[in-house]
This record gives C-alpha cells, structure tokens and sequence, in this order.
C-alpha cells in the first residue's frame, strides 16, 4: 500500500515527495500474510467490507489502512475528505504512522481545513514515538518564527536524531543546523546518552522555545553574520533542486552527484534562460556563474554580474555572496567604466545594480536612473524593465505607477517575459489596471511553470483573495512557502500574518 501524499515541506518548502509512504510501510504493525491471490470480486468486496467493518469497531490500523484507500482511490473511490476523516480517527487512538500522516493532511489543508498548530503537535507526538521522519520534521519545523520563536538547538538535536536513524533526508541538513547550534548542545548530544538530552530538550516540557515552520527549507531572515559566505557549485544546484523547478532540473539533467562541477546537458541551456529570462532566480544564479566560469558561455565576469544581480533583485539568496567575490577581481570598476563609455546596456544595468542594491556608492540617485534611461534608449529590455520597477516603487525616483507601467509595456513589447510577468502581477494586487483580470492569473499560471518567484507570490495572493480562482487557504500558503524557501521576504511576511490569523491561545 502506498500513501500518495507530497510534503510540501522544503528541505533545506525542498517538497518532499512520499510516493511510498514511510510512515505507513515501517510502522503499520504486523499482519497475518494471506499466502495466496483470489483476484475474484467477490473476494475483493468481502475484504473491502472486513477492513470497513474492523475500521468502525475501533481497529486504529484499519483506520489507517482505510483512510490510506480512499487518498489513492484503492478499492474504493477516491475521497480526500473520507481519507482525511479515517486517518484523523487512527491519529487520535495514537497510531504512529496515522499521526504523521494527518500532520501532512493538517499541515497542507489536504480534506481537512489547514491547520499548522495541530499538526505541529502530531509531528512531535511522532516523533517522541521515535519515528525518524516525524524526528526529521519536528526538527525543521524549529528553524523558523511560524508556529512558535525559533530554537536551533532543539531542531538540531531532533534532527540528528533522525541522522542517526540512518534517515538521508536529515543527514543532508545536519551540517547547516550545525552552524546554528550552541557549543553546549554539540557537546551533549556527541557525549550524552539520549535520556539526557531528551530530558533536557523534551517537547512537553519546552513547548514555548520550539519554533516551527511550514517547510523544511531554512528560512532565516534575521541572522546576521561578519562574514560573507562561500557558495559552491553544490549549493547553486541544490537551489535548483529543491525550488519548484522540476522542469529545468530534468531538462538540465541535474543531480546531486553533479555537485563539484556545473557540466549540465547543454541541450536543456535554452530552456535555462527561458526560466532565467521568466524571473527565475535560481536559473539566474547559474547562468551567471557559468559565464563567471566559461562554461558553454564565453566567460565573462560582467555579463555574470548582470545575472547576479538580477537574481538579487529577485531576493536570490546565494547571488549576493557570488556578486561580492566578483567585484573583488582586480580593476573589475576601472574595466566597467570603459564599457560604459562604450554604451555597453549591459555594463550601464550593472553598474545601476551595484548601486541599487549597496555594493557600489561611487554617485549619486540621478546618475544611477541616467545609467538605466541610456540603456533604455537602446532597447536593452532588462533596463527597461528596472526603469519601471523603479518608478513603481519610487525608491529612487518620484512614484509614478503610469510609468512604471509604460515602461513594463514596452518591454513586454520587445518580448521580455519578466515585464508580462510584473504587468499580470501588479494587476492581480490591484496595484495597477491592466487588461482583464482572468488574462492575468492565466500568464501567472503560465510563469510559474518556468519558476517565477513574482508568479508565485501573485498567484498566493490570487487563491488568499479568491481573484479569479476559488478561494483557498492551503493553497495560497503552498505559494506563499514556495516563494519564501527562495528568500523572497514579502512571501514569508504574508506567510506569518496567515499563520498568525489562526494562531490558537496555547502558541501566542
């Protein structure tokens, strides 16, 4: 039997996927084995009707077994609802794998009414029952001010827990909890016995210094640091791996065996940039670092920092880092100078980029927007595009949302996607008018499949609001955690307030 439920739950909002159910196949307890197949059915029936009857006389596993076929639709019809219902009957009698599975359903509003509270509570009810995978889960729902204030100690020592478990999904993470733990909980967990620590990180007796979030992606928008990390090639691919971009992963052939060097399939480059080219910042980041190392592109360090810092824009958060050591190539400004006097757009962006985003201080606001409005005038469409983001923000310039919109107009003239994007975006908000509303969320929908962070964020808000799609909460959370695990912080922001306008008493 398998459970076809995906954990929209990130490592490292990565979506976990549970084709075959975990919980279910190594927690279900033994059942006598029928040695023999009577594909009749009549028999089928009458084991339909036994497993009905042992669900209703109170048996948790029939319970679960149960709400396990009406998901999947195995033996009887699929029934969200019912499956929901049968599983949340199991879960409550305590059955392990129940519980972690109805954390799922709670968790992502799955035939039930979303509800991270409770589910936070199953998972660590599955964990205290020394499942790794509920372990694995409660520990990264303590990496983030979702369901309660953070405690890296607690996530760590859960998730080494599961790690020691032998479970793969939390050996991957233990070494960046590490970062984030104390000396003091390192020491005890390598030289402690469990009844030790779990004494002194029980969940029933620390409930308030658990922290919680909606994926197991970290989503750390307050730590601070002296110093400016490295991001390997392993690190730009795992962006990639884990961020809603199934397609570009499969069409570039990435694994994560591919991790110490960027060869990906070369026939999947044009699709790269068509992602690149929809707001995709992950696609951004490897591009530019492929042209950083002249890899299927002709190196180039000025044409990476252009895709750097488009990524950034985007809230990218490895970018950053990556555009850092780039300015620190020896004459990088005095060579980018001369390509401005050459009314390279390219150079002109860049430079407004390191500006804009504070790696550059050398003029003023003015001769920022002047470096974008010459690039502007030879049609280079990503100025454009910035032109009007700066003009609808009024960061540096007057607000003028007119203007803004011309701008995004006539880039999408030129065929830039990213300006389509920003357009059917900013009319969803209700930020702007601009066509009809249905024609909107349908280019959203349209983005997305290329990774659109923007798409992302507009279509949460779409399904929050009940623009054009029926309203539903879990699935204007799903698009909220999605574009939150890739450092978008307006995304995690709306992420809280939802959280905290079902917040019960008990997690205040």
């Amino acid at each position: 039997m398998s459970l076809l439920i995906v954990i929209f739950f990130t490592d490292t909002l990565s979506a976990q996927d549970t084709t075959e159910s975990l919980a279910f196949k190594n927690n279900r307890p033994h059942r006598r084995i029928t040695y023999f197949y009577q594909p009749d059915l009549s028999y089928r029936i009458w084991q339909q009707f036994k497993l009905v009857q042992e669900a209703k006389s109170g048996d948790p596993i029939a319970m679960h077994e149960l709400g396990i076929r009406y998901l999947v639709g195995e033996g009887f019809p699929a029934d969200t609802v019912k499956g929901a219902e049968w599983i949340g009957k199991a879960a409550a009698l305590k059955l392990t794998a129940a519980e972690y599975n109805y954390g799922i359903l709670l968790n992502n509003g799955w035939g039930i009414k979303w509800n991270p509270f409770k589910a936070y509570n199953y998972f660590k009810s599955a964990a205290l029952d020394g499942m790794p995978q509920a372990e694995y889960i409660f520990g990264m729902l303590n990496t983030n001010d979702l369901v309660l204030k953070k405690n890296w100690d607690t996530a760590y020592y859960w998730v080494k827990k599961a790690a020691d478990a032998g479970y793969s999904p939390a050996e991957d993470a233990l070494p960046e909890l590490k970062k984030h733990a104390s000396p003091s909980i390192l020491d005890s967990t390598s030289t402690a016995g469990d009844s030790l620590i779990s004494k002194r990180f029980n969940p029933q007796q620390d409930d308030q210094s658990l922290a919680s979030n909606l994926g197991l992606v970290f989503i750390d928008f307050s730590s601070k640091t002296d110093s400016v990390p490295v991001i390997s090639n392993r690190k730009i691919l795992e962006g990639i791996l884990r961020n809603s971009n199934s397609s570009l992963v499969d069409t570039l052939g990435i694994t994560i065996k591919n991790d110490s060097s960027l060869f990906v399939n070369k026939g999947g480059l044009p699709y790269l940039v068509q992602c690149a080219e929809a707001g995709n910042p992950e696609a951004l980041t490897l591009i530019g670092k492929l042209y950083q190392e002249g890899i299927y592109f002709s190196k180039d360090i000025y044409a990476a920092s252009y895709y750097y810092i488009r990524a950034i824009r985007l809230d990218s958060p490895n970018s950053g880092a990556l555009l850092w050591y780039l300015i620190k190539t020896p004459d990088y400004f005095v060579k980018l100078k001369k390509l401005v006097d050459k009314n390279d757009p390219i150079a002109m962006y860049v430079w407004y980029g390191l500006y804009i985003t504070g790696f550059d201080h050398q003029f003023t606001d003015a001769d920022a927007i002047n470096l974008l409005v010459k690039a502007a005038k030879l049609n280079h469409a990503p100025s454009i595009v910035e032109l009007g983001l700066a003009y609808f923000t009024g960061k540096i310039v007057n607000e003028n949302k007119d203007k803004a919109v011309s701008y995004w107009i006539r880039a999408e003239n030129l065929g830039n996607h990213e300006a389509k994007i920003r357009l059917a975006a900013a009319n969803v908000l209700g930020e702007i008018k601009n066509g009809d509303l249905d024609s909107s969320v349908k280019e959203l929908f349209f983005a997305v499949k290329f990774g659109s962070v923007l798409a992302q964020v507009a279509l949460a808000y779409c399904y929050e609001k009940g623009i054009v799609v029926t309203k539903h909460k879990p699935e204007a959370v799903m698009y909220y955690r999605l574009a939150a695990q890739r450092g978008n912080r307006f995304a995690y922001n709306e992420l809280k307030r939802m959280y905290d306008q079902v917040r019960p008493a008990d997690f205040k």
